[in-house]
């Protein structure tokens, strides 16, 4: 069983590094390093890493629906072109991918005309 600086430790570490972890809660170095050794702290430091990793994913999933809500709310206001500029505001477009915005104005475009049809 874990002790409870150790509990703490597990909790801190996604957040701070070895080194200021062990300042806060009053270890050294070293027993941080042991600690990492041993496997019961291992298993709590997974254990940490898959709930992070579950809740940074449902927090991404949420605000990609809510993205993609208010993107198509403009798009029905016939505010493509505004879409597209907040799009590249918002540093979509930062990494060059060869034919992004091509396409991305392609995707609004095809949006648009199957508003309209439908």
């Amino acid at each position: 069983m874990l002790s409870a600086k150790q509990k703490r430790a597990v909790r801190l570490m996604f957040r701070m590094t070895d080194e200021e972890v062990a300042g806060e809660i009053g270890v050294t170095q070293e027993a941080i390093d042991g600690w990492r050794k041993k496997p019961q702290f291992a298993a709590a430091l997974a254990g940490e890493e898959r709930q992070i990793r579950a809740a940074a994913s449902r927090i991404a999933a949420g605000a990609s629906l809510e993205a993609a809500r208010r993107l198509h709310q403009m798009l029905d206001g016939g505010a493509e072109k505004s879409a597209l500029d907040v799009l590249k505001a918002s540093g979509a477009f930062q990494e060059r991918v060869e034919g992004a915005e091509d396409a991305i104005e392609a995707l609004i475009a095809r949006a648009v005309e199957e508003g309209a049809d439908g």
